[in-house]
Order: C-alpha cells, then sequence, then structure tokens
C-alpha cells in the first residue's frame, strides 16, 4: 500500500469517528416514558372538597429509567395533592437521561396536573 493510500483511509476513518462522535453528542434529560401510560393518583378526598392545581415534583431518575426519589419542588397547597403527585410520579417509568451516548442517572421535573372533571350541565326547568 502506497502512503498516499493510508492517508486517505486514515482520512476516511477520522471522518467516521468525527460522525458517530457527533451522533452521541446530543445530550438528553430524562423524561416521562409515554409509552407506558400510569394514572394520576387523585385522591377521593380531594376531589370531594373540591381542590385542583398543579404539583411540581423534582424526580431522580435511575440509568435504568425508574425513579429513586422524589419530592415537592412546588406546592399545589394542599398537602393531599402534593403527596398523591410525589406517589404518582414514583409509579411513572421514565426513558433516562442521555450523556455523552450512554444512559445517565439524573433529575427530572415533572409537572402533575389535578382539575375536577367539569359536571354534565343541569337540565334547564
Amino acid at each position: 500500500m502506497t502512503i498516499g493510500k493510508l492517508r486517505t483511509i486514515v482520512a476516511a476513518g477520522a471522518i467516521t469517528v468525527a460522525a458517530a462522535g457527533a451522533a452521541f453528542a446530543a445530550d438528553a434529560p430524562p423524561r416521562v416514558d409515554t409509552s407506558q401510560p400510569t394514572a394520576v393518583i387523585y385522591p377521593t378526598s380531594s376531589q370531594r372538597s373540591g381542590e385542583e392545581g398543579t404539583v411540581v415534583v423534582r424526580v431522580y431518575v435511575a440509568s435504568s429509567g425508574r425513579p429513586s426519589r422524589a419530592a415537592v419542588a412546588r406546592s399545589s397547597g394542599f398537602a393531599d395533592l402534593d403527596n398523591a403527585a410525589v406517589e404518582t410520579a414514583m409509579n411513572w417509568r421514565y426513558v433516562p437521561a442521555i450523556h455523552d451516548g450512554d444512559t445517565e442517572s439524573d433529575g427530572a421535573t415533572v409537572q402533575v396536573v389535578y382539575k375536577l372533571p367539569e359536571s354534565a350541565p343541569s337540565p334547564q326547568k
């Protein structure tokens, strides 16, 4: 093999490696795996009391996609909704974080929204 051909092969190999490296450069935080839906826990007592709101939960997601811990980052103002949101977030499955092409443990922030179902309109008299 001549030196010219060797340089061409090495140069082509460097481009291939750089292109493959670029494919892994896209880091991504963990996110809820929507392919495995899990219902939001809405306590009956909260529904009866007319409690609604949004809870922001900080979840630490393991590289397996399973949550290992969660805590309220912003309260709804109702303790029962806050506790239910943490339980809901712990029941969800997640797509783990990607860093340099590898799955890693990382934190995610999720919102759990509680809204009472709209009642059917009352019949007019």
